[in-house]
C-alpha cells in the first residue's frame, strides 16, 4: 500500500450521552434563576409566578426546536450565531453575533451578582466578615478565578456535569420535602387568584425568569460532543425543560406558602435587623425577592439544612457562570473566522490552546456589568435605598432583563434561519426536523418579540444603546479592517472520510503519539494481528481542553496525520489491512476507551514510555494507561521498548503464574516468535526451599503456558529464588524480549498490571510488553457501573 493509497480518517470524540446532554441542561437551569428569580417572580405576582415560568417555558420551547434542528444539522460551536452564518450569506449576521456576545456576559454577570448578594447576606455573619469588605469583591474575586480557570483550560468531564446537577437536584428535593409537608392549597389558590388578573406584570415576570430556560442552548453549544445529535439532542432538550418546568414550579409553591405563614414572617422580623412586626416582614419580602428561597429554606429546614441550601446554591451559581463563560467564549471564537471579530479573538494560547482573547473579553464584559448595573447604580444587598449617579437605579432585575432582551433579539434571528434554511435547502438531509414550518418558527418569532416588549424600560434603553454601539464599531472599524480569507470558515475534521467495517474476524487498535518507538510497535501490532488474523487501526488522539471548540483542532489533525501515516506504512508489503484514524477529544483515555467500543475493536496495543508523569503527547502508565486497563472490554497490551542492540529478536521470557492473562501472554509470545523465528522461555520463580509439590504445581502451570505458546522452541523451567521480583529481573538480562500477564488486581488503584508486572516494566532493560485478558461479562457489568460512580 503506497501513500497515496493509504487515508487517515478524521472523527470527532462524541462521548456525551443522554443523560450528560441532560445534566447540561438541567445544571445550566437550575442556578441563579431557581435560587434568585423564582423569590423576585413571587414578589411580583405570588402563586401566579407558575404561570409566569411555564410561559417562559413554552417560549423558549419553540426556539428550543429550532435549536434542535440546526445542532444536527450543523455541530458545531457558536450557537445561535453559528447557525444563522450558516444559513444567510450576509454580514447582517454580525449583528446576530454582537447580541449574543453580550447577552452571555450579562447572563453570567447576573449569576456573579447573586452570589455576591447571598455571599455578603448569609456567608458575611456566618465567617464574620467585616460588613466594611465591599459586597460585590466576593463576585469579582469568583470571576476572577473562573477567567484563570478558562484560561488555563479545565478538566471537566460528562460524569462530573452529571454529578454536580444531581447534587444540585439533591439540594432542590430536600428543599421541596422541607416545604411541601406545609402545603395548603387554601393559600396558593387565595395568591394564584389575587395576582392572575396582573396582566402586565405577568408579562415582565415572564420576560425576567425567561433567562432561567436558555439552558437549553448548552446543550446546542455542545452539538460536536454529543453522540447522535438529531435524536439526543431534541430529547435532551425537552426532557430537561419539562423537568426544571415542574422543579420551578414547585418551588415557587414552597416560597408562596412561607410567605403567607405568619409564624414563618415572624421569625424573619427577628432574624433581620432593620425589619419589625409581620407587615414590615411582608413588605421585606415584597422588595428582597431575591433571598425569600433562603430564609424559606431556614424555616422549614433548620440551621444545617439552610446552610447545605446556601453552599449548594452558590456552587450552582459558580457552575452556571462558568459554562456561560465557555458558551460566550465560543460564540467569540465563531464571529472572529468569519471576520465578525478581529483576528485575535480567534487565537488560541501557545501553552494551553485555549482562546485566550475571548476568555479575557468574555471576563471583562461581565466585570463591567458587574460593575454598572451592582456597584455603580445597584443597591447594596438589605438596603432600601442608595444614592447613585443621576438617580438611576439598577440592579438584579435589570441585569436580568438586559440579558434577556440580548439574548432574545438573537433568538429572534434564529428561527427566522430555519425559515429560510427550509426554502434555500429543502431537500437537506436533516437529524432532526421541526413540524409545521414555517407556522412554529413564526409563533417562536411572536412570541419572543411580545416577551421583548415586556423587558423593562431602563433595561430595553440599554440594550437599544448596546446594539447602537454594535453597529457603529462594525461601520467605523470592522467592515473597513476585515479580512477577505476569514470569511464564511466551516468546521473540516467531521467531513473528512471515515473508518470502514473490520474485514477481518478482528479488529487490533494501535494508538501512537510519538514517533520514537513506533516501529517497535508496530512491528508487535503486525505479528499479533497475523496471528489473530485482526486487521489493524492505528490511531492517534489529538487532545483540547474543554474551552476550546473541536473544530479548532484542525491546527493539530495534520501533524497527527503525519505520524499516523508513518506508522501505517510499517504495514505496507505485510499481508494485514491497515486503516488509520485522527480522533479529536478532550481526554486521551476517553478517545481511546469510545474507539475501542465504536468501532467494534477486539484487542489494543498501546504503548508505555516507562515514566510515571502525564506529557501531552505521551501515553503513560500511571494516568492514560491505567483508565484504559481499567475499563477497556478488550484484550490490552502494552509495550516499553527497552534497550535492543540490533533489530533481531534472539529470545522470548514468559513468566507466569497461571490464569488468563497467562495464556493471552503466551498467545502474544507464539505470534513475535513465529516471525522472529525465536525461542521461548515459559519461567516461574518459587522460594529455594519451596516443597516437592510446590514445584510439581509450579511446573503444571509453567507447562499450561508454554501449551499456548504453538512454537516448536519453547522451554520450561522453574527457577529457585527468595525475592521473584529480583529473580526475574535477573532473567530478563539473558532474554530480549518479556511477556508478561498481569496478576491479581492490587487494591491500590494506581497499580493495574499487579504491582510484578509493573515493576518488571520499569525496571527490565529488555522490550517488556504487560498484557490483561479482556474481563468476563460479570467484571465486564462491574466496570460500567464503576464509570458511573463518582471518583472512578
Amino acid at each position: 500500500m503506497t501513500d497515496s493509497e493509504r487515508s487517515v480518517s478524521n472523527e470527532l470524540d462524541r462521548d456525551i450521552g443522554l443523560v450528560g446532554a441532560i445534566a447540561l441542561g438541567v445544571g445550566t437551569m437550575i442556578a441563579a434563576g431557581i435560587f434568585v428569580l423564582s423569590g423576585l417572580a413571587v414578589s411580583n405576582v405570588g402563586a401566579a409566578a407558575i404561570i409566569s415560568f411555564l410561559l417562559a417555558g413554552v417560549v423558549a420551547g419553540f426556539t428550543a426546536l429550532a435549536y434542535a434542528e440546526f445542532a444536527s444539522l450543523y455541530p458545531e460551536s457558536g450557537g445561535g450565531y453559528a447557525y444563522v452564518a450558516n444559513v444567510f450569506d450576509s454580514d447582517l449576521t454580525y449583528i446576530v453575533g454582537w447580541s449574543i456576545i453580550l447577552g452571555y456576559p450579562a447572563s453570567a454577570a447576573f449569576y456573579l451578582a447573586s452570589f455576591a448578594s447571598w455571599f455578603e447576606r448569609f456567608i458575611y455573619p456566618a465567617l464574620h466578615i467585616p460588613q466594611a469588605v465591599p459586597y460585590w469583591l466576593s463576585g469579582v474575586l469568583v470571576l476572577s478565578l473562573l477567567v484563570g480557570v478558562n484560561l488555563k483550560g479545565t478538566e471537566e468531564t460528562g460524569m462530573f456535569q452529571v454529578v454536580v446537577t444531581g447534587l444540585k437536584v439533591a439540594l432542590i428535593v430536600l428543599f421541596l420535602f422541607g416545604g411541601l409537608q406545609a402545603l395548603d392549597m387554601s393559600v396558593v389558590r387565595e395568591s394564584f387568584t389575587g395576582n392572575i388578573t396582573q396582566f402586565a406584570q405577568l408579562g415582565v415576570t415572564t420576560t425576567l425568569v425567561f433567562i432561567t430556560f436558555f439552558g437549553f442552548e448548552a446543550i446546542a453549544t455542545n452539538a460536536e460532543e454529543i453522540e447522535d445529535p438529531g435524536r439526543t439532542i431534541p430529547r435532551a432538550i425537552f426532557i430537561s425543560m419539562g423537568f426544571v418546568s415542574v422543579v420551578y414550579a414547585l418551588v415557587v409553591l414552597v416560597i408562596v406558602l412561607a410567605i403567607n405563614d405568619q409564624t414563618f414572617l415572624a421569625r424573619l422580623a427577628e432574624q433581620v435587623g432593620q425589619v419589625s412586626g409581620i407587615e414590615a416582614a411582608r413588605e421585606y419580602v415584597a422588595t428582597h425577592g431575591e433571598v425569600s428561597m433562603a430564609y424559606a429554606s431556614q424555616y422549614y429546614l433548620g440551621d444545617i439544612g439552610f446552610y447545605v441550601i446556601i453552599v449548594g446554591a452558590l456552587l450552582s451559581m459558580i457552575s452556571a457562570a462558568n459554562a456561560t463563560i465557555l458558551a460566550g467564549s465560543r460564540v467569540k471564537l465563531a464571529m472572529s473566522r468569519r471576520g465578525h471579530l478581529p483576528a485575535v479573538f480567534g487565537d488560541l494560547s501557545d501553552r494551553f490552546n485555549t482562546p485566550y482573547a475571548s476568555v479575557l473579553l468574555t471576563g471583562g464584559l461581565i466585570l463591567f456589568y458587574i460593575l454598572v448595573f451592582s456597584v455603580l447604580f445597584g443597591t447594596p444587598p438589605g438596603s432600601e435605598s442608595a444614592t447613585t449617579p443621576l438617580g438611576i437605579h439598577l440592579g438584579l432585575h435589570s441585569i436580568a432583563h438586559f440579558a434577556d432582551f440580548m439574548l432574545l433579539a438573537g433568538l429572534i434571528f434564529v428561527n427566522v434561519a430555519l425559515i429560510q434554511s427550509r426554502r434555500k435547502e429543502p431537500d437537506l438531509d436533516r437529524g432532526f426536523e421541526v413540524p409545521l414550518v414555517p407556522w412554529i418558527p413564526i409563533l417562536a418569532i411572536l412570541a419572543n418579540l411580545v416577551l421583548v416588549t415586556q423587558v423593562e424600560p431602563k433595561a430595553l434603553v440599554i440594550g437599544l444603546i448596546a446594539e447602537l454601539v454594535g453597529i457603529a464599531f462594525w461601520f467605523g472599524y470592522l467592515k473597513r479592517t476585515r479580512a477577505e480569507d476569514s470569511k464564511d470558515i466551516a468546521p473540516t475534521i467531521a467531513s473528512r472520510s471515515q473508518v470502514t467495517a473490520c474485514e477481518r474476524d478482528e479488529r487490533l487498535l494501535v494508538p501512537v503519539a510519538r514517533t520514537e518507538n513506533v516501529e517497535q510497535l508496530m512491528a508487535t501490532a503486525i505479528d499479533v494481528a497475523r496471528a489473530r488474523d485482526a486487521e489493524l487501526l492505528v490511531m492517534s488522539a489529538v487532545t483540547i481542553p474543554e474551552q476550546t471548540p473541536f473544530e479548532r483542532a484542525d491546527r493539530f489533525v495534520d501533524e497527527e496525520e503525519t505520524i499516523v501515516n508513518e506508522a501505517m506504512a510499517f504495514a505496507d508489503g505485510t499481508g494485514v489491512p491497515v486503516q488509520g484514524l485522527v480522533r479529536v477529544g478532550h481526554h486521551p483515555e476517553d478517545i481511546i476507551l469510545h474507539t475501542l467500543d465504536q468501532h467494534d475493536c477486539d484487542a489494543v496495543l498501546m504503548g508505555w514510555s516507562g515514566a510515571g508523569r502525564r506529557r501531552r503527547r505521551d501515553i503513560v502508565v500511571g494516568s492514560t494507561v491505567d483508565d484504559v486497563v481499567r475499563e477497556a472490554d478488550a484484550d490490552v497490551l502494552v509495550e516499553r521498548v527497552g534497550e535492543v542492540a540490533d533489530d533481531a529478536i534472539d529470545s522470548i521470557l514468559v513468566p507466569t503464574a497461571g490464569g488468563p492473562h497467562a495464556k493471552l501472554a503466551g498467545a502474544v509470545a507464539a505470534a513475535i516468535a513465529r516471525t522472529e523465528d525465536a525461542p521461548c522461555a515459559v519461567v516461574h520463580v518459587l522460594d529455594s526451599d519451596a516443597s516437592d509439590a510446590a514445584r510439581e504445581a509450579a511446573q503444571a502451570v509453567v507447562e499450561e503456558t508454554a501449551a499456548a505458546i504453538d512454537h516448536a522452541a519453547v522451554e520450561t523451567r522453574v527457577l529457585s529464588g527468595d525475592d521473584v521480583t529480583e529473580r526475574l529481573l535477573e532473567e530478563t538480562a539473558n532474554h530480549d524480549v518479556t511477556i508478561i500477564g498481569a496478576t491479581e488486581r492490587s487494591r491500590l488503584r494506581q497499580v493495574v498490571f499487579g504491582v510484578l508486572p509493573e515493576t518488571i516494566g520499569r525496571k527490565a532493560r529488555n522490550t517488556t510488553i504487560m498484557v490483561r485478558a479482556q474481563p468476563g461479562t460479570t467484571t465486564r457489568v462491574a466496570r460500567q457501573l464503576r464509570r458511573w460512580l463518582p471518583g472512578d
